[in-house]
C-alpha cells in the first residue's frame, strides 16, 4: 500500500469519527439555533405588517423551492423600495421556514454547496450593521424601516424590533461558528471522494504537476463530468490534493490534516449515584401529590353539609321529627344519622347506620390535614421530608388505604342523596362524583408510584445479591 493510499484509509476513519461527532452534537445545535433565529425574524416581520411597512400576497410572488437560497440582494433604486422590500423580507421568510421545515440537515446535505446557501441565508442581513450608512444593501434598506417604526412612538413595537436584532445578531455569530466546523470536515470530505472518484481514475505525473500545474488542473476539470458527474470542480481544493499528495511536503500535510479531523475522546467519571436520595425524592413527590387531594374533598364535605340541611328542611313524617326532636332537645344532642347502602359495584350490600354529624367532622380534620401537608414549610410536611424510606412507604400506603375507604362511603352518601332521598331532595341536593374521580386518580397516582419504587427496592436487592454495587 502506497503512502497516498494509506493516507486515504486513515482520512477516510478520521472523517466517519468527525462526522459522528458533528451529527450527534453539532447538527442539533445548528437546527435549535436556526428554529430561534426564524422565530426572532417572525417578530420583526410582523411588526413591519401590522403597522403597514409591507403587504403580506400583496403580489402573487409563490414558488417552489427546493433548495436553500437567499432571496435577491442586488442594489434598487429608491423608487423601488417598497416594492422590492416588500418581495424580499416576504421571501427571506419563505426561505426560513423551509430551511427550518424541510430542508434536512445533515453532515451529508451540508457539503459546499449547502454550506455556502445557508451562510447566505444567515447573512442575507448584518445584524450588527442595521444602519442607513451601512455598506451592505439590505441592512441599509432594513434600517430604513426600523426608523419608520421608530418614529411611530409605539414603544411595544420600538421593543420588539430591538430585542429580535438582538436574538438574530446573537444566533447569527453562533450559527456561522457551528457553520466553520462543519466546513472543516466538508472540505476534507469533498477532498477524500474527489481522490476515490476522479484522481485515482488517472495517471498523474509528479514531475508535470510541479511543472505544469495549472495544465494539471484542467486537466482533471475536464474528468470531472464523467468520472463524478454532477459535483462542482473547486480549484482551491483539487490544488491543495495535488500538494498533499505529490509535493515535497506531502507528509506534514498529511499529518496537519488528520489532526484537525482527530476525535478528542471524553474521559467521562462515572459519578457515584445515591439511589436513596433519589427514592427519597421520589417518595416525596407522591407525598405532594396525595396533599392535593384536599382540593376535592373541601368541595364534597361544602356539599354534604348543604345536601344535609337540605334533608333536614323537608323532613315530612312525625316519627322522622319526633326522632330529630328527642336526640336535639332530651338528648341534647344535635347529631344526624343517615342509614346508607354500602357494598355497590357487584360486591354484596348492605345497610349501615351512620353519625353524620361525627363522619362530616372526621373528613373536615382529614381534609385540613392534607391541607397542611400541601404547605412544604408546615409541620406535617417537613416531618414527611425528615422520615427515612421505610416510613415513608409505610405513610403514603396507610392513607392510600384510608382514602380508598373513604372514597368508598362517600360514594355511599352520593347515592344516599341523589338516588335513595325523596324526589323533592333529590333535585336540589348537589352529587359530587367529578370530585371523587379527581380523588380516585389521585389515589391511583400513589398507588402506581408505590409499586414503582417496591420495584426498585427489589432491584437493588437482586444487584446486591450479585455482588454488584446500585449506586455505581
Amino acid at each position: 500500500m502506497s503512502q497516498t493510499e494509506l493516507y486515504v484509509a486513515k482520512l477516510d476513519e478520521a472523517l466517519m469519527a468527525k462526522a459522528a461527532v458533528l451529527t450527534k452534537e453539532e447538527i442539533p445545535q445548528l437546527k435549535e439555533h436556526c428554529r430561534t433565529f426564524q422565530a426572532a425574524y417572525s417578530g420583526l416581520y410582523k411588526v413591519f405588517l401590522e403597522k403597514g411597512l409591507i403587504q403580506e400576497d400583496n403580489y402573487d410572488y409563490e414558488q417552489k423551492i427546493s433548495d436553500l437560497k437567499a432571496p435577491p440582494s442586488d442594489p434598487f433604486s429608491e423608487s423601488d423600495l417598497q416594492t422590492q422590500m416588500n418581495i424580499r423580507l416576504q421571501d427571506y421568510m419563505t426561505q426560513l421556514d423551509f430551511m427550518n421545515n424541510f430542508f434536512f440537515m445533515s453532515v451529508e446535505s451540508l457539503n459546499l454547496k449547502g454550506i455556502k446557501n445557508m451562510l447566505g441565508m444567515i447573512d442575507y442581513f448584518h445584524w450588527s450593521e442595521i444602519s442607513q450608512n451601512a455598506a451592505h444593501v439590505m441592512s441599509r434598506s432594513l434600517a430604513i424601516y426600523v426608523d419608520k417604526i421608530k418614529q411611530t412612538g409605539d414603544a411595544m413595537a420600538i421593543n420588539i424590533l430591538a430585542n429580535s436584532i438582538k436574538v438574530l445578531k446573537d444566533l447569527q455569530k453562533k450559527i456561522k461558528a457551528i457553520l466553520k466546523k462543519i466546513t472543516q470536515y466538508a472540505r476534507q470530505n469533498y477532498k477524500l471522494q474527489c481522490r476515490m472518484n476522479v484522481i485515482s481514475q488517472m495517471t498523474l505525473d509528479p514531475n508535470r504537476i510541479n511543472s505544469d500545474l495549472s495544465g494539471t488542473l484542467q486537466a482533471i476539470k475536464f474528468e470531472f463530468p464523467v468520472k463524478w458527474q454532477g459535483n462542482p470542480f473547486f480549484k482551491e481544493l483539487v490544488q491543495e490534493i495535488l500538494e498533499e499528495d505529490f509535493s515535497s511536503q506531502a507528509a506534514s500535510l498529511q499529518e496537519k490534516n488528520l489532526s484537525s479531523l482527530a476525535v478528542k475522546e471524553r474521559v467521562v467519571k462515572k459519578k457515584k449515584i445515591d439511589k436513596s436520595a433519589e427514592m427519597k425524592k421520589e417518595l416525596l413527590a407522591l407525598v405532594s401529590e396525595l396533599a392535593k387531594i384536599y382540593i376535592p374533598m373541601e368541595t364534597i364535605i361544602i356539599r354534604l353539609d348543604d345536601n344535609s340541611h337540605i334533608l333536614d328542611e323537608n323532613i315530612k313524617s312525625f316519627a322522622q321529627r319526633l326522632s330529630r326532636w328527642i336526640n336535639r332537645v332530651m338528648r341534647q344532642k344535635n347529631e344526624v344519622f343517615y342509614e346508607i347502602q354500602t357494598g355497590s359495584n357487584g360486591t354484596r350490600k348492605s345497610r349501615e347506620k351512620i353519625n353524620f354529624t361525627s363522619y362530616l367532622n372526621w373528613i373536615r380534620m382529614k381534609a385540613n390535614f392534607y391541607k397542611n401537608l400541601n404547605n412544604p414549610q408546615s409541620t406535617s410536611y417537613l416531618r414527611a421530608a425528615e422520615s427515612d424510606l421505610p416510613h415513608l412507604e409505610e405513610f403514603l400506603e396507610k392513607n392510600q388505604l384510608e382514602l380508598k375507604k373513604i372514597i368508598n362511603r362517600l360514594a355511599a352518601l352520593e347515592r344516599f342523596f341523589k338516588e335513595e332521598a325523596d324526589p323533592e331532595v333529590r333535585t336540589k341536593a348537589k352529587g359530587f362524583k367529578a370530585e371523587m374521580q379527581q380523588m380516585k386518580m389521585i389515589v391511583g397516582k400513589i398507588v402506581s408510584g408505590l409499586k414503582e419504587y417496591q420495584v426498585q427496592l427489589e432491584e437493588i436487592e437482586q444487584l446486591k445479591a450479585l455482588g454488584i454495587d446500585p449506586e455505581s
